[in-house]
C-alpha cells in the first residue's frame, strides 16, 4: 500500500499537478469581494459564473494597449540635428588643437551650414595652414579647400554611427524615463530608421508623459557674459550682428499661481558649452536656502573635476545653468564647487519630479517629434478580451468534439493537454514580464490547432503499431517516440520564423511572434510530456491495460 502510495505522489503527473498548483497561485487572484460590490453597484443578482468572471483577476499578467486602452505614439528622431551637434562639438574641440599647433590666424567666422562645418578665413594662404593642421590631427573630420574656406563634414562612417546611434539612444532614454512612470506593460521600440513607437497602456496622464517624451533634457554649463532685458540690448553691442561663438538665452519662465509671467531677462553666453550633462548620474528633487523646490545634481568623478575646474577658476562670476536652451539659473559663484550642484527655478513638486527624471534617464542626442498619436479606449480592450476568449473557447470545443469523435477516450486526454497547453502560455508570458496583446491572442488560437497536431502525429503512430500487434504499452512508447522528432523539427522552424517576425516585425507582429514562439515551447511540454504522463498515471496506476484510440 505503501508503495503504491508513493509511485502516485511521486508520478510524473503528479509533478505537472504541483506545477499548475503553483502556477495558479502565482498567476491568478480572486477577489469575492471585488465581485460583490460590481454585484451592488449594478443592483441585480449575479450568477456564480458571473461572481467568478468578475473575481478571478490575473494581475501579474500584463496587458497591451490594445486590450488594456491606453495612448500609441510614434516618434520621429531628428537624426540631422544629432548631426548639427556633433559639428558644432567638433567645433569647440578645434580651439585646443589650434593652440598646441600655435595656430597664427584663427579663422574669422566659423559656422555650421547643413552638414558641414565652414571656417572662413581673409587670407587664401592662412586658410591652407588650417587646412592642412585639421587634416593631420584630426581624423573624424574630412576637410576640403574651397578658396578662403575650410569646409569639415564627418566622415562616412562616424555619421552612419552617429545615425544609427542616436536612434537607439533615444530608445534606451526613454525606456528609463517612462519607467520612472511606474506604469506595467509601457512599450518603446525602434521601428524603420528614424522612428520609435511608444505604447501606453492605461496610463492616467498621457499629456504629462508625451512632455517628458519630448524634452530633450540637455543641461549645459555656460559662463554669462552679460545680462539684459531683450535682445536688442545684446544685439547692439555688436552693431546688430552676433558673433558666430556667442548665443542669447532667455530665462525660464515663472509660473505664479495660474498665471504665467516672464522676467524678461535674456543672457549672453558662449555657443559651446561650458561643462555637459553628460556627467550626471543621479538627480533628486529637494528644497533650496528659501525651503523651494529645487533639483539637486550629482556628477561623476570626472564631471566633478571638471565643475571643481570651471568654478574655482571663475569665482565672482555667474555660472548658467540651462536646459534645452532655457536657462534655468544662474548663480553667482561664490567658491569652488566639487561634484554636486543644484538647480532652482520656482518648480511645482510634478516638474521638479520630470526634470530630474529627465536628468538621471539622461539627454537626448537627437531630438523628437510627434509624428502619429492612436488612443484606444478601455471598453474596445474589454471587447477584444471577450472575443479572444470566445475564439479560444470556440476553438477547444470544436476541438474537443473532434478528438471525442475519432480518438475516443484518448481525445479527451489531447484535450486536457491543450487546456494545461493554454495555461502555460498564460504563466510563462507572465513570468517573462512580456505583454498579451491582441495579435497574441490570435497566436494563441494557433497555438491550440499547432498543439492539437502533435497529439495526431502520436495516435497515428499508436495506431500504426496496435494494427502490427504490438501490445499497447509498447505502442504507446514507440508512438511517442516516433512522433517526437517530426513534433520537434516542425515546432524548431516554426520558432525560428518566430524570432525572424520578432526582429524584423512591428509591434503588432512582434506580439504574436512572442506569443507564437512562447506557445511552441509549451505544446512540447503539455503535448507530449504532459500528455504521456497522464496516460502513464492510469495504465501503472489503474487496471486499465490500454485506452481506446
Amino acid at each position: 500500500m505503501a508503495a503504491r502510495v508513493g509511485r502516485l505522489i511521486f508520478s510524473k503527473l503528479m509533478i505537472w499537478i504541483a506545477v499548475a498548483i503553483i502556477g495558479v497561485y502565482f498567476l491568478f487572484n480572486i477577489d469575492i469581494k471585488k465581485a460583490q460590490r460590481l454585484e451592488s453597484d449594478s443592483g441585480r443578482k449575479f450568477s456564480f459564473v458571473e461572481k467568478m468572471w468578475h473575481a478571478v483577476s490575473m494581475p501579474r499578467l500584463k496587458l497591451g494597449i490594445d486590450l488594456q486602452g491606453g495612448t500609441y505614439l510614434v516618434l520621429g528622431v531628428e537624426v540631422d540635428k544629432a548631426i548639427d551637434s556633433r559639428l558644432k562639438l567638433e567645433n569647440k574641440n578645434l580651439d585646443p588643437v589650434f593652440k598646441t599647433n600655435s595656430l597664427n590666424v584663427w579663422p574669422v567666422k566659423r559656422e555650421v551650414v547643413g552638414t558641414n562645418l565652414v571656417l572662413s578665413f581673409n587670407d587664401e594662404n592662412d586658410a591652407k595652414v588650417c587646412f592642412n593642421l585639421i587634416k593631420r590631427e584630426v581624423l573624424n573630420l574630412k576637410t576640403s579647400l574651397k578658396g578662403l574656406d575650410v569646409v569639415c563634414e564627418l566622415t562616412s562612417a562616424e555619421e552612419q554611427r552617429i545615425r544609427l546611434g542616436s536612434v537607439e539612444q533615444a530608445v534606451n532614454v526613454l525606456s528609463n524615463r517612462l519607467s520612472g512612470f511606474g506604469v506595467e506593460g509601457i512599450v518603446v521600440q525602434q521601428h524603420g530608421e528614424k522612428q520609435i513607437i511608444v505604447q501606453l497602456p492605461g496610463v492616467d496622464d498621457p499629456e504629462r508623459v508625451k512632455s517628458v517624451i519630448t524634452k530633450t533634457a540637455k543641461l549645459d554649463f555656460k559662463l554669462v557674459e552679460k545680462v539684459a532685458k531683450s535682445e536688442s540690448e545684446i544685439l547692439d553691442a555688436f552693431d546688430g550682428e552676433l558673433p558666430s561663438d556667442k548665443m542669447i538665452i532667455k530665462g525660464k519662465v515663472k509660473k505664479t499661481g495660474m498665471d504665467d509671467e516672464t522676467d524678461g531677462v535674456v543672457y549672453l553666453v558662449s555657443a559651446f558649452p561650458d561643462l555637459t550633462g553628460d556627467h550626471i548620474v543621479d538627480a533628486r528633487v529637494t528644497y533650496d536656502q528659501y525651503n523651494k523646490i529645487a533639483v539637486s545634481f550629482k556628477l561623476d568623478s570626472s564631471g566633478a573635476g571638471k565643475f571643481r575646474e570651471l568654478t574655482g577658476g571663475n569665482i565672482g562670476k555667474s555660472l548658467g545653468i540651462i536646459i534645452d536652451n532655457i536657462m534655468y539659473s544662474a548663480p553667482t559663484i561664490q567658491s569652488e564647487i566639487g561634484g554636486q550642484g543644484q538647480i532652482t527655478g520656482n518648480f511645482s513638486p510634478e516638474d521638479g519630479n520630470d526634470l530630474a527624471l529627465v536628468l538621471r534617464s539622461g539627454a537626448l542626442v537627437a531630438p523628437i517629434k510627434f509624428e502619429q498619436e492612436t488612443r484606444v479606449g478601455a471598453s474596445l480592450g474589454q471587447d477584444s478580451i471577450r472575443n479572444g476568449i470566445l475564439a479560444c473557447i470556440l476553438a477547444l470545443l470544436v476541438l474537443f468534439v473532434f478528438s471525442v469523435i475519432y480518438y475516443k477516450v484518448a481525445g479527451i486526454f489531447a484535450v486536457f493537454a491543450l487546456i494545461y497547453n493554454m495555461f502555460l502560455i498564460l504563466l510563462l508570458l507572465s513570468y517573462f514580464d512580456s505583454a498579451l496583446v491582441l495579435s497574441g491572442i490570435a497566436g494563441m488560437v494557433l497555438t491550440i490547432g499547432m498543439a492539437i497536431d502533435a497529439s495526431i502525429l502520436i495516435y497515428e503512430g499508436v495506431k500504426e503499431q496496435l494494427k502490427n500487434g504490438v501490445p499497447f504499452r509498447k505502442a504507446l512508447d514507440d508512438g511517442f517516440k516516433g512522433a517526437m522528432v517530426v513534433i520537434l523539427d516542425s515546432n524548431i522552424t516554426t520558432f525560428l520564423t518566430g524570432l525572424v517576425l520578432f526582429k524584423f516585425g512591428g509591434p503588432v507582429i512582434r506580439g504574436f511572434a512572442v506569443t507564437l514562439m512562447i506557445g511552441i515551447i509549451a505544446t512540447v511540454l503539455s503535448g507530449v510530456y504532459f500528455l504521456k504522463a497522464m496516460f502513464d498515471f492510469v495504465l501503472d496506476n489503474t487496471k486499465i491495460k490500454s485506452i481506446k484510440l
